[in-house]
Order: C-alpha cells, then sequence, then structure tokens
C-alpha cells in the first residue's frame, strides 16, 4: 500500500511538473514571464520535491535487516540543530554511520514486518 502511494504521488507531481513546464515555455516565448520569475518557480519546484522526499517515509527492509544484523545503536536521536534531521549513531563493524531517526525507525518497521509477515 505504502509503495502505491509513492508511486501515485510520483506521477502526480510529473503531470504537475510537465503541465507548469508546458506553461513556462508557453509563457517565455509569449514574452510574458521574466528569467528572475522562472528562476524562482524552478527553485520552488526543487524546495517542494526536496520537501516532499518523494518515497521517504518506506522503509528499506534490506537497510533494516543490516542494522539489525551487522549494527550496534552507540547513541540515539542526537540533535543536530533546527534545519537537519536528529540523528541515530551505529557501530557497524569498524564503521560508524549516522542515520537519521525517522529513516532508522522506517527500515527497522520494514525489516520487522518482513519479519513478522515470513513468520505465518
Amino acid at each position: 500500500m505504502e509503495a502505491y502511494i509513492a508511486i501515485t504521488t510520483m506521477i502526480i507531481l510529473s503531470l504537475l511538473g510537465f503541465g507548469l513546464a508546458g506553461f513556462i515555455v508557453h509563457a517565455l516565448r509569449e514574452g510574458k514571464i521574466s528569467g528572475i520569475t522562472l528562476a524562482g518557480m524552478c527553485c520552488g519546484l526543487l524546495i517542494l520535491f526536496y520537501a516532499l522526499g518523494l518515497g521517504d517515509g518506506v522503509g528499506d527492509e534490506e537497510k533494516g535487516r543490516y542494522y539489525a544484523t551487522q549494527c550496534q545503536l552507540i547513541e540515539t536521536n542526537i540533535d543536530n540543530g533546527v534545519f537537519q534531521s536528529n540523528t541515530n549513531k551505529l557501530k557497524c563493524g569498524e564503521v560508524i554511520e549516522n542515520v537519521t531517526v525517522s529513516d532508522y525507525q522506517a527500515d527497522m518497521a520494514a525489516y520487522e514486518k518482513s519479519q513478522v509477515s515470513s513468520r505465518q
């Protein structure tokens, strides 16, 4: 279900992006839009795509398996300031990895869900 929502969202945003691109091209040809306005619209679209994350929140089962079997959680919920997500610090072998709390939780939930469904 989560994959369906991510795919549907991606399709809708792609269609909106193509529609907006067509509008911008038409407006540029007609001389009704300036370069600064165009740059602002492009920046707005990039921020929108970044904020939506397209697929963010859907856990990766393989990463969850890796975290659960190969890593040790050293520190949790490390505050990184206003503009960055909190992270968990993991020791995976000899390597220290910093993973956002939301990614870690989603990946672990996906792994645990796969374990439950494989037992049934």
